[in-house]
């Protein structure tokens, strides 16, 4: 499979993760089946990491898309009356391990050229202890209780599938750490399940893109579904 008809049946998954989340949360299987979509997108930011040649972009994209869905969560929860903490969305998780991913890139290469990446190491290690501190202090700055979704778990994903080039180390790295960090954090057999078949599907992906028509597409699906079905549970 190409990397677009992995990211659209992560699409699929996401909306009726989010159409349960959203519109129906006592249907809980809806939120199984939807485990399926981080994985996939987790894989893809690692991909997208190691083979951008636009470094600065590939990060922005992803950061200032997610500022623009936490201002849809925000503005609904303000209407709704339910503002009480920042939940993050996925995209700022995907930031964090954006900045790790290339940190790491950057140490391999410098090995790979036979220098000390004494510069790299510093780099990486600077932005892993900027990231979890924001995880354990960004409360006590911003004055109300502040998450990330999926967690520091979420940001070490992405970077399990970028330490390995060969295809079959870096998805036994990645499967290794998906259901490790799922186990870990006590998600449940069910999420563990769904969550795991995301993994057979990646093992298909064939190193395609896929029409380049698409790329875009997939930014834009997902504020513009968060809005519509915010809309729709504001209206019923």
């Amino acid at each position: 499979m190409s990397s677009n008809k992995l990211k659209i049946i992560a699409c699929v998954s996401m909306l009726i993760d989010h159409i349960g989340y959203i519109l129906f949360p006592q249907v809980y299987y809806l939120r199984w089946i939807g485990r399926i979509a981080m994985p996939i997108f987790a894989f893809f930011i690692a991909e997208g990491c190691r083979h951008t040649k636009h470094r600065l972009k590939y990060f922005l994209q992803v950061f200032l898309l997610g500022v623009f869905c936490q201002a849809v969560y925000v503005a609904n929860d303000i209407i709704t009356g339910n503002f009480h903490k920042l939940y993050l969305n996925i995209l700022f998780t995907f930031s964090f391990s954006i900045i790790l991913c290339f940190a790491y890139i950057d140490i391999e290469k410098a090995v790979l050229s036979a220098r000390v990446p004494i510069k790299q190491i510093f780099i990486f290690g600077l932005s892993f202890v900027f990231t979890l501190a924001f995880f354990r202090f960004a409360d006590n700055v911003l004055g109300f209780p502040v998450s990330v979704d999926y967690g520091i778990r979420g940001v070490l994903l992405p970077l399990s599938a970028v330490i390995f080039k060969n295809k079959h180390l870096k998805m036994f790295s990645f499967s290794i750490c998906l259901i490790g960090f799922l186990i870990l954090f006590n998600k449940g057999i069910y999420t563990i399940i769904f969550s795991a078949f995301s993994i057979p599907l990646l093992y298909l992906y064939d190193g395609t893109y896929g029409s380049k028509k698409l790329k875009y597409l997939f930014y834009i699906f997902y504020p513009t579904h968060l809005a519509v079905l915010h809309l729709i549970n504001l209206v019923i």
